[in-house]
Parts: structure tokens; C-alpha cells; sequence
């Protein structure tokens, strides 16, 4: 198999992992987390969706490259895996055993945090990812990732960069093949790509594609933003090619020292002839000095993600109550005030009148109408489980349950019909 199967890792089969747990997928297949029971420690299972002869093949050559990739700032890679997942009557499965990065990826952080990081973990990312770009390039046998983008850039414990994902990758010296030859999976992502892949069936990329992919990037990182998100594929197809690239005019350069050098370093990466682009190494002379400058913040911003991180995972499990209803017990009122009571609300074909439902009807919520009264407190107990709510005056929900308002004269809104006709199902 090209000479390249095992050449330096083990074989990873069923008996040495447990606990297997989806955490990703894409077009090859599905990513799994295990623990691998001779280490003691968690470890990520790249598997192929189809395991034949060219799926293997395509594996296992990007094994070896990621173990010529040996950096601090390139994903590493155990050994290959190989097994029936799930049980012996499952097919034969084959996959990249890797490290298993906690924080997920640069993606995940920018949709968390909604925007970008600190400007010195900001900087941080930056320079990290030229670095493991940069060794990769000056190899012997130059490296090309050709699907540098958010996605592929994985974040550890302390939210270091390290890069992933080298299925696109070729020797440089032995490309060949040109864009109408590739499958779909070796294409990248249209967004990154550099103008001359879009507009040359003779394309042959070079490390100048990689710097491309990397401007851009920097532009994603420093905005938070996804490129072209609102485009027509097709569009930024055609556009690209004809000088289009994403805003900067909305940048504001004063808000951090060196902001003003990367987003010339940025330019200067997407620049339309490849052969005026920059190289890696240029790149880490900048961001290492604009890095350099904010390192002493590096500490406090990592802390700050982090503990925005976790803080937004429990604040998403506490902003639903929901517990095990006691029988022949009437739900307790929840202690917190609801706030102004909201406007009565109707379905889009439903009338005002004859607002109630049988035991057969489809749920309706009804919402008490605004007085005078004070702020009333509720709980609605569908099924077999309580579930506590605010900012709102009363709520009932699905079919042979009940509504709970607090005690307090009942008032006809001025918008309710003065009768309604019970007959009518909704």
C-alpha cells in the first residue's frame, strides 16, 4: 500500500479501547472518543465511513504524513485502528487513533464566545498555527495542508493550537493532478480556497495555497466571523477570482497594538498572484512580534474563556428545572416573581373564541391577560415530571393536566369575548 502502512505506528484494535462515544463526523465518516485501557487516557478514533482498498490507502497516507508532522503545534497521531466497532457481527473498520483535544476546535471556540477570543489568546492562536504551518513547509519533503480553516485547527486543555485533518495533503513534489480530477472530498472549502483553484482547470497547488487559506483565516479568527457566511457558493466562486475578499474596512486597527501588522500580514497573504504572497516563515516573523507584545496577558485571557466556557455549559443546565413530581402532592410555586404579564396571544387560524380543548385537541398554551393584580407565580406538572418557569403570568401545557395561578381575583381581559362556544374543537 505505497509503502506507507505502519511505518512507524501500532495497531489499535477493540481490545484495547472502551467507553467509544460520538464527538464528530464529516464526509470520511465519524470521530469517536475512547479510553485506551493500557494508557489511562482518552484518545480520538478517526474512522472511515467505507472501509475499502482507496479509503485504506487515503488513511493510511495520512498517517504517515501526520507522523512527519511531529510538532508541538500538529495534532499527533498513535497508531492506526482496526476493528469491528459495537460487536463481531459489524463489518471490519479502519481509522486514525490521535490525541484527544478537550476544547474542540477553533470553530466551536468563535460560535461559543460569538466573536473573537482576547486579543492575547487572539494572538496566541495566530502564531501558533504559522508555526505548525511553517514546520510543515520547510520538511525536506514539503507538507501542503490545502484545508487550512477553523474546523481543521484543534484546541487543548490551555486553548493551544494544533493543526488537523490532513487528508488533503499531498508530497509536494508529486502533485499532478488537476482540479476537475479531484473527488469532492479533496476540493477544501470553497471559502478558503485561493483564486487560482477556482479559476484554472490546470491548478497544481503549492505552498502559496496554504498562505492563502491562512490570510483568510486570520480575518476569521480576528472577526469572529465566517467568510462570505451570507453568499451564494456559486457567487464567491466567481467573485473570488475577480478580487473579492473579505472586509476589513469594519476592522478597527486602535482597539490592540499590532492589530494594524496582522491585517497587512493578512492582505499580503491573500493577495492575488501566488507568487507575491508571503511565506511561512515571513508570517511567524510577524505574528511572533505582535505575540510578544500582549504575552503577559496570555494567563488571564486562557482563564477568561475558560470560565465563560464552563460558566455557559451550567447556566445552560440550570435555565430548565425539571424534577420528579411526588405523587398526590400539588407542585409548590416557584420562588421567583414573574415579570410583566405578557399580551394575549392567538394562533394564526385560530379564532378568539372558544380558546379551550378537549382530551383529544392538540396542546394550546394559554396566557393570562394583563391586570391589575400583583405578579403571580406558577408551575405547570405535565406527566410525570415539574417543570419551573418565569416571566410569565400562567401556562398549561399538553392534555389532562392542569394550570396553576396563584390566588387573586380573575379578571376578563377587555379584548375576550364575553362567551365562548365549548363545543368548538380546536
Amino acid at each position: 500500500m505505497d509503502g506507507l502502512y505502519c511505518l512507524r505506528s501500532d495497531l489499535i484494535r477493540d481490545d484495547c479501547l472502551d467507553g467509544w462515544t460520538v464527538i464528530g463526523s464529516g464526509g470520511f465518516g465519524q470521530i469517536y472518543r475512547a479510553k485506551h485501557k493500557g494508557w489511562g487516557t482518552d484518545v480520538a478514533i478517526k474512522l472511515l465511513l467505507y472501509n475499502d482498498g482507496r479509503s485504506t490507502s487515503s488513511l493510511q497516507r495520512e498517517a504517515n504524513l501526520m507522523f512527519q508532522g511531529g510538532n508541538p503545534n500538529v495534532l499527533r497521531i498513535f497508531g492506526l485502528y482496526e476493528g469491528r466497532l459495537g460487536g463481531m457481527h459489524n463489518l471490519s473498520q479502519v481509522g486514525l487513533v490521535m490525541e484527544f483535544m478537550s476544547r474542540g476546535s477553533l470553530a466551536d471556540l468563535l460560535h461559543a464566545l460569538s466573536g473573537p477570543p482576547p486579543w492575547p489568546l487572539t494572538f496566541r492562536i495566530t502564531h501558533q498555527i504559522g508555526l505548525g504551518m511553517n514546520f510543515l513547509h520547510q520538511l525536506a519533503t514539503p507538507l501542503l495542508h490545502l484545508d487550512l480553516k477553523p474546523n481543521n485547527v484543534l484546541l487543548d486543555d490551555s486553548l493551544n493550537a494544533k493543526l488537523t485533518d490532513f487528508g488533503l495533503s499531498r508530497v509536494a513534489r508529486s502533485l499532478s493532478k488537476s482540479v476537475q480530477e479531484k473527488d469532492e472530498s479533496e476540493g477544501g472549502t470553497l471559502s478558503y480556497m485561493p483564486p487560482e483553484a477556482l479559476n484554472s482547470v490546470n491548478y497544481k497547488p503549492n505552498k502559496a495555497s496554504d498562505i492563502y487559506s491562512y490570510g483568510v483565516l486570520l480575518w476569521s479568527i480576528i472577526t469572529g466571523k465566517e467568510p462570505y457566511a451570507n453568499a451564494l457558493s456559486s457567487l464567491v466562486r466567481f467573485r473570488i477570482p475577480q478580487g473579492d475578499r473579505p472586509d476589513v474596512t469594519s476592522i478597527d486597527h486602535s482597539v490592540a497594538e499590532g492589530l494594524d501588522d496582522i491585517v497587512q500580514l493578512m492582505s499580503a497573504c491573500w493577495t492575488h498572484e501566488p507568487n507575491q504572497r508571503p511565506s511561512f516563515r515571513d508570517c511567524v516573523h510577524v505574528t511572533e512580534k505582535v505575540f510578544n507584545m500582549h504575552k503577559r496577558g496570555v494567563n488571564d485571557a486562557v482563564h477568561d474563556v475558560l470560565k465563560q466556557l464552563d460558566d455557559d455549559i451550567c447556566s445552560g443546565l440550570r435555565s430548565v428545572q425539571i424534577s420528579p413530581k411526588a405523587k398526590n402532592r400539588r407542585p409548590p410555586f416557584i420562588s421567583c416573581v414573574t415579570g410583566p404579564s405578557p399580551q394575549q396571544e392567538t394562533g394564526a387560524n385560530q379564532k378568539a373564541e372558544g380558546r379551550k380543548k378537549d382530551s383529544l385537541s392538540r396542546p394550546v398554551v394559554f396566557v393570562a391577560p394583563h391586570s391589575n393584580r400583583a405578579p403571580q407565580r406558577q408551575s405547570s406538572t405535565p406527566g410525570r415530571v415539574s417543570i419551573h418557569m418565569s416571566n410569565v403570568s400562567a401556562v398549561q401545557i399538553g392534555n389532562n393536566n392542569f394550570m396553576n395561578i396563584s390566588p387573586g381575583s380573575r379578571q376578563r381581559h377587555q379584548t375576550a369575548p364575553s362567551s365562548a362556544n365549548r363545543s368548538q374543537r380546536l
